[in-house]
């Protein structure tokens, strides 16, 4: 495998010197396609990666639409340390860096989509669309974004409103029926105001079937859409309001039976269907203005989200437990910020940030024909959270370093608010309920320094806090299980970075070291029917990444990422008899690494302008499922390739994913005393069209 893929990259290379011979490289294409300066978009940062003292990665639109990244699970082997596994539905989406990340209740990386915070993981798995760039932020980043960026941040910006009138529609079908369709256009009304607007639909026959059913294990079906609209009221202030929606409706869950011995998966196999409805809407109005030596923003946000999840809990052709959950969800929230001008020797910012959270969920149980007795429950939730956070942050250019410092005040507030009904073999009976609050305040600090050896070389060290909030847990048996505190995480990194304009080489390393306290550990009930959040740990998570593109001429790019994490309790002892200590964390690929490369050829045709090659393999190192280790994944990688043939306006590209049909597992859990894992998807081509007018 690796000899293929050196192979592949080095025909790259060989096609540049032999097909490059006797070109004259345009100088204003050049300086479109280069690698130039690679912005972090976000009022708070809003500076080149270059300059940020801390480990970022940053995809532009042509990398997500050239690896075919088409939600954030793509993203895993693309990022250093990023792993978001496939959980078979769009509901719980956990999203793990540098090992950190939770499964259930608060996530441990923050997600913003156009300033617009997804403050739940059931909102994380979307559709991309029109996507202008996602940066990750490797790390805590509590001090500027507060609550549950334990691990780090993602910040997806989507296409603004251009000058110019422009339209573009999509088509790209591929094996198992994927199918996407995707429109754009973008309209400028007045010369201040200008709108863009995209509808799509993705839906495919699902991957895996199950045999019980014999029917699609996990068919998708989705449509989405956005507006945007952009007012430039004068050269100081400017306005934008985004709207978008998106409903999904999709089949689940491919779980089979795991086999702790072999390691390996049976088919999807149980009889009562599942699948997860969802249907989320998301607003934001962002206010911008900027004085010169003075800037101000502000950010308000709405979401709902209405889901419903239907699931065979035992995952058996058994008709053992059916559990039907609705959900509906509330977000609101405001944040203002205010900073200097850039540039200066001195430059500062404050901020103020408020939020909201309201949960209504109903869950219902069912005992099937083959459980022992004739049972079922519903258990309602009114979860309410909201909170405010005060921040600020100082950076002083002295010379050729760079001090930056930050604090945050933060303040949380849940109430919960919890009824249990029975009925037992046709007897109702009130299983108990609860009326909980709790508060709880944050002090979040940080501290970097960076040193300019050179204009392109530069190393830097840095301290960041961060934690996940604490909470209440939807099942219990215990009065002490009923919530959780708050845990907490200390980063400790350094590392260099290289920026070559001229050569157009961007490079970095770090190394880090992640203190995780307080821990909030996904573990069984003490019957075992039913799992909860328990602050039951200590874990460290150290490693190192290491980035590089190389950019020689517009028509040639190469690019290598290799990261290590080892990830483990320090001190986790679960009960009596049982003790995790020194065991890996699960979810925590011990590497992740990324080879690939691009070669553009341009042809003097009637049919074609451009023509252009890419391959990449995307690696994962051993990777734990449970906490006792007894469950994992071995090594593997995948390799994918596109071509991509241009004539003016339209670009025809064929593509491939998991060319080599490489089996794995790409989830794991356990339920009612058994094993099961979900395969990772096979070998899939496709074929995608593109007009632009």
């Amino acid at each position: 495998m690796y000899n293929k893929l050196l192979l592949a990259v080095c025909l790259l290379i060989i096609a540049q010197t032999t097909f490059g011979e006797g070109e004259v490289a345009d100088s204003t294409v050049y300086k479109t396609l280069n690698l130039g300066e690679i912005t972090i978009n976000s009022a708070k940062y809003n500076s080149d990666v270059f300059r940020l003292p801390a480990a970022a990665s940053k995809l532009s639109a042509n990398v997500i639409i050239e690896n075919k990244i088409e939600n954030l699970t793509d993203l895993s082997g693309v990022v250093p340390n990023f792993f978001m596994p496939d959980y078979g539905s769009k509901l719980t989406s956990p999203i793990y860096i540098r090992g950190v990340g939770t499964k259930i209740n608060s996530p441990s990386v923050g997600v913003y989509v156009d300033n617009i915070p997804y403050l739940d993981k059931s909102a994380f798995n979307f559709d991309f669309q029109d996507i202008e760039s996602i940066d990750v932020l490797r790390g805590p980043q509590g001090t500027l974004y507060g609550r549950n960026t334990l691990a780090g941040l993602i910040n997806i910006t989507t296409m603004q409103p251009k000058p110019e009138r422009l339209t573009s529609v999509l088509v790209d079908y591929g094996s198992y029926n994927q199918l996407k369709t995707q429109i754009s256009h973008n309209q400028p009304i007045t010369e201040k105001l200008g709108m863009i607007v995209n509808l799509g639909r993705t839906h495919h026959d699902g991957f895996f079937t199950n045999v019980y059913l014999d029917e699609s294990a996990d068919e998708l079906d989705s449509y989405s859409g956005r507006m945007k609209l952009n007012y430039d009221a004068c050269s100081v202030f400017n306005t934008q309001l985004t709207l978008q929606y998106e409903d999904s409706k999709q089949a689940g869950y491919p779980y089979g039976l795991y086999d702790l011995d072999t390691q390996e998966s049976e088919d999807v196999n149980y009889d009562y269907a599942s699948g997860y409805d969802r249907k989320m809407f998301s607003s934001g109005l962002a206010m911008n203005a900027n004085f010169g030596s003075v800037y101000i923003s502000s950010a308000t946000s709405y979401q709902t989200i209405d889901d419903v999840q239907i699931i065979d809990q035992d995952f058996t052709p058994a008709s053992l437990y059916m559990v039907d959950q609705n959900q509906k969800q509330h977000m609101f929230a405001q944040e203002i910020n205010v900073s200097s001008e850039k540039g200066k020797a001195y430059e500062w910012l404050f901020g103020g940030f408020t939020f909201s959270q309201n949960f209504d969920k109903e869950v219902y149980l069912e005992y099937g024909t083959d459980a022992p007795r004739v049972y079922n429950y519903t258990k309602t939730y009114d979860n309410s959270i909201s909170g405010f956070a005060f921040y600020h942050q100082s950076v002083l250019n002295l010379g050729k370093f760079t001090f930056n410092g930050g604090l945050r005040f933060d303040y949380e507030k849940a109430t919960l608010l919890y009824n249990h009904e029975v009925n037992t073999n046709g007897v109702p009976s009130h299983g108990g309920d609860a009326d909980l609050n709790m508060d709880e305040t944050k002090v979040l600090p940080k501290f970097s320094i960076k040193y300019d050896i050179t204009e392109n070389i530069a190393p830097y060290f840095t301290y960041t806090t961060g934690y996940n909030s604490g909470g209440f847990n939807s099942t219990f048996e215990r009065d002490e299980d009923r919530s959780f505190d708050a845990e907490n995480s200390y980063n400790y990194e350094g590392g260099i970075k290289l920026h070559c304009p001229v050569n157009n080489i961007f490079a970095s390393v770090s190394a880090f070291y992640m203190d995780w306290r307080n821990q909030q550990v996904y573990q069984p009930v003490p019957s075992g029917r039913g799992s909860m959040l328990k602050n039951a740990a200590k874990s460290e998570s150290k490693g190192f990444e290491a980035e590089v593109r190389y950019k020689p001429n517009p028509k040639l790019e190469v690019w290598g990422m290799y990261s290590y994490n080892k990830a483990v309790y320090v001190k986790y002892q679960r009960d009596e008899d049982t003790d995790y200590s020194g065991n890996y964390l699960p979810f925590a690929p011990r590497s992740t690494y990324n080879l690939g490369g691009k070669k553009t050829f341009t042809i003097d045709s009637n049919l074609i302008d451009k023509f252009s090659f890419q391959l990449q393999y995307q690696g994962f190192g051993k990777t734990y499922w449970h906490d006792s280790n007894n469950a994992w994944q071995d090594t593997y990688g995948l390799l994918s390739g596109r071509m991509s043939f241009q004539k003016k306006n339209i670009t025809l590209s064929l593509w491939s994913k998991n060319i080599f049909d490489t089996d794995y597992n790409a989830y794991y859990l356990s339920s009612v005393g058994k094993n099961f894992a979900q395969p990772g998807k096979p070998a899939r081509l496709g074929v995608a069209l593109k007009v632009r007018f």
